[in-house]
């Protein structure tokens, strides 16, 4: 996995971080209030009092992908849960290692801020990440449930 970096999110990281994040809100197939809102989640990023924190994974010093955690408390602890909200690779960077190298690097910065656990999800049919994800983290058997509100 040489060549590869992870870092947070700059001020300067911002065009780079439009351009992978809108590639991933198309694939996705994501509605117009999820364009609309980047200029707030931009923001959201880089306030350091907003649970959310961000990451650029480069490739050969090229932004390739980017990450986002929701740090959220935890009723059996006083330690943060890091919810993986987002893992991006763009697609010409896919199958390097960039996603694994993520995880890994997510997995140390947790252990080194002191959260009790990383946790995601995927889709159900997303069998090529879960490939990766089985051999890096347990599944857990649980059910998710939603209620729209807007």
């Amino acid at each position: 996995m040489t060549g590869i970096t992870i870092r947070p999110l700059t001020r300067h990281d911002q065009g780079v971080w439009q351009f992978l994040w809108h590639e991933a809100l198309v694939y996705f197939g994501a509605d117009d209030a999820a364009f609309e809102t980047m200029p707030v989640l931009w923001d959201r990023l880089l306030a350091p009092d907003e649970p959310l924190k961000g990451w650029l994974i480069l490739w050969h010093g090229v932004a390739a992908g980017l990450a986002h955690v929701v740090l959220r408390l935890h009723t059996f602890s006083a330690r943060p849960v890091g919810i993986l909200e987002d893992l991006w690779i763009s697609p010409p960077a896919r199958r390097q290692g960039l996603a694994e190298a993520c995880i890994a690097h997510l997995t140390h910065e947790g252990c080194a801020q002191g959260w009790i656990r990383l946790e995601w999800e995927t889709d159900e049919d997303n069998l090529v990440a879960q490939a990766l994800y089985d051999r890096m983290a347990a599944a857990v058997p649980v059910k998710r449930y939603k209620v729209d509100l807007i």
